[in-house]
C-alpha cells in the first residue's frame, strides 16, 4: 500500500540515521586497521550494533510500506491484510533497536576494560554491561510474550485472543537504565585519568572524547519520555516516535563512540598541531608496558633505553607480582619494534603518550 501519514519522515530519518553511522563504522574501521593496526573484540561489537540499527530500519521501512505510520482503523478499513505484517514487521525492528542498544554501550564498555587497571573498575563495567544486556533481553522476551496467545501480538483476528502485559514499566526500566549507562560511562573515565601525571590540556582532551557519551544520554531522556505511548490502543501510529528515537539514541552513542576511537585519525590527517609534533609524540611512545585488552598475544619487543621508559625488567616485575587476570596483556612497542596486527594500539594513540608515562610512574611508584 502507498506510504502515507507519519510513514514517509519516518523511513526518511531511519535511513539518514543509519548513513551517518555507517560514516563512523567505515571510519573507525579504516582507523584500526590502517593506522592503528590494530582491530579488537570491541570493534566487532561496535560494526554488530550497526548491523542491528541496519536490520532495524529495513524492517522499519518494511512495516511502514505496509501501513506503520498511518492510523490503525485507517489501516484497517483500506487494506485490513496489511495490519498483520505492519505489526509484526514493526515487532521484529524493535527488537533489534532493543539489543542493538545494549551493543553500542557494550563496545564503549569494552574499550574502557581496556584502559583501567584497578579490579573493581572492571567490576563496576562489567556490572553496567550485564545488567543493560540483560535488561534488554528481558524486555525482548515480554514484548513478544505480552498477548495470549503470543500471535496474537499482530493476528488481532484470533478469537478469544488477548494482550494483558503491560510492556510499559519493562520498557520504562530499560530506558532509565540506558541513560544511566550513558552517563556512567561518560564519567568512569575521569575516575583514573583525571589524577594522572599529564598536560592539563592533554587532559581535557582525553576526556572530552571519553565523555561524548552525554550526549546519548540525553537523546536516551527523549526516548524515555516517548514510552508511555506503548500504552496506546493506535498500535500503528502512536510508537513512531519511540521508534525514531531508539534509533537516533543507537545512532548518536556510536558516533561519540567513533569520534573517540578516531583521534587517531584526526591526528594524523586533520591537525596541524598534530603534524609538527608527529616525531615528538613517536619518540615518546618507545617504552614498553602491559595494557589490560580483551584477546590478542604477548610480544616482547627488544631492550629500549630511553628517558621516561620503562625497563623489561620492571614489566616482568610488573608481571611476575601477580598483576594478571582474565584478559591477555598486551605490549605497545618502541617504533620499529615487532607489533602483530591483532595488538591492541587504539588506547595508545588516543591517550597519547602522557597517559603511558603516567601508569609507568604508578607501576614503578608501587613496587620500587
Amino acid at each position: 500500500m502507498a506510504i502515507k501519514g507519519e510513514g514517509p519522515w519516518v523511513i526518511g530519518a531511519m535511513w539518514a540515521l543509519t548513513v551517518v553511522a555507517f560514516v563512523f563504522v567505515l571510519l573507525r574501521a579504516y582507523t584500526r586497521i590502517f593506522v592503528v593496526k590494530s582491530f579488537g573484540i570491541d570493534d566487532h561489537v561496535y560494526n554488530l550494533a550497526w548491523i542491528f540499527l541496519l536490520l532495524d530500519t529495513v524492517f522499519t521501512t518494511v512495516a511502514v510500506d505496509y501501513g506503520v505510520g498511518q492510523d490503525m482503523d485507517d489501516v484497517i478499513q483500506n487494506n485490513p491484510s496489511d495490519l498483520a505484517p505492519a505489526l509484526i514487521f514493526e515487532a521484529v525492528s524493535q527488537s533489534f533497536a532493543i539489543v542493538g542498544m545494549s551493543l553500542a554501550k557494550w563496545s564503549l564498555g569494552l574499550f574502557l576494560l581496556r584502559l583501567v587497571k584497578q579490579q573493581w573498575h572492571k567490576v563496576a563495567i562489567w556490572i553496567s554491561m550485564a545488567s543493560l544486556m540483560c535488561a534488554s533481553i528481558t524486555v525482548c522476551f515480554v514484548y513478544w510474550l505480552q498477548c495470549t496467545p503470543p500471535n496474537y501480538l499482530w493476528d488481532r483476528t484470533i478469537p478469544g485472543g488477548r494482550c494483558t502485559v503491560d510492556t510499559a514499566p519493562a520498557s520504562m526500566l530499560l530506558c532509565i537504565l540506558c541513560v544511566v549507562v550513558d552517563f556512567f560511562l561518560a564519567g568512569f573515565p575521569w575516575l583514573f585519568i583525571w589524577g594522572l601525571q599529564m598536560k592539563m590540556k592533554e587532559k581535557i582532551i582525553i576526556l572530552s572524547s571519553l565523555s561524548l557519551g552525554v550526549i546519548a544520554g540525553v537523546f536516551g531522556i527523549k526516548r524515555t519520555l516517548e514510552v508511555p505511548k506503548l500504552k496506546s490502543p493506535n498500535h500503528t501510529k502512536d510508537p513512531v516516535g519511540l521508534i525514531v528515537w531508539s534509533a537516533a539514541e543507537m545512532t548518536v552513542t556510536m558516533i561519540c563512540i567513533g569520534i573517540s576511537v578516531c583521534r587517531p585519525l584526526y591526528k594524523k590527517y586533520f591537525s596541524k598541531w598534530s603534524s609538527r609534533n608527529s616525531s615528538k609524540y613517536q619518540q615518546n611512545s618507545g617504552a614498553s608496558f602491559p595494557l589490560q585488552t580483551i584477546g590478542g598475544s604477548t610480544k616482547y619487543p627488544a631492550q629500549v633505553h630511553k628517558k621516561d621508559s620503562t625497563s623489561e625488567a620492571s614489566v616482568q616485575e610488573y608481571e611476575r607480582r601477580g598483576h594478571r587476570s582474565s584478559y591477555n596483556k598486551n605490549k605497545v612497542f618502541a617504533k620499529g619494534a615487532e607489533r602483530g596486527y591483532g595488538e591492541s594500539q587504539s588506547e595508545e594513540e588516543i591517550l597519547g603518550p602522557d597517559f603511558r608515562r603516567s601508569q609507568q610512574q604508578d607501576i614503578e611508584g608501587q613496587y620500587y
